[in-house]
């Protein structure tokens, strides 16, 4: 995923913020929250798969299913 990816992602997060705060309607609130936790879930799988290439690419052996 490019920087413009998560760019555009946040942007739209602050735009659904930013029209909450001055209308007060809750569905603009709840699109932001939904922008938030698709973001946090998309982070937290390149963390796993960072952690994954790195096991791969290492000399050492890890045990399946073990993390750190």
């Amino acid at each position: 995923m490019t920087s413009s990816y998560f760019d555009q992602w946040l942007d739209e997060y602050n735009d659904y913020m930013r029209l909450y705060e001055i209308f007060g309607d809750r569905e603009y609130l709840d699109e932001a929250l939904e922008i938030r936790n698709s973001l946090q879930v998309i982070v937290a799988r390149a963390e796993q798969h960072k952690l994954i290439v790195s096991k791969v690419m290492s000399s050492q052996m890890h045990a399946f299913g073990q993390a750190g």
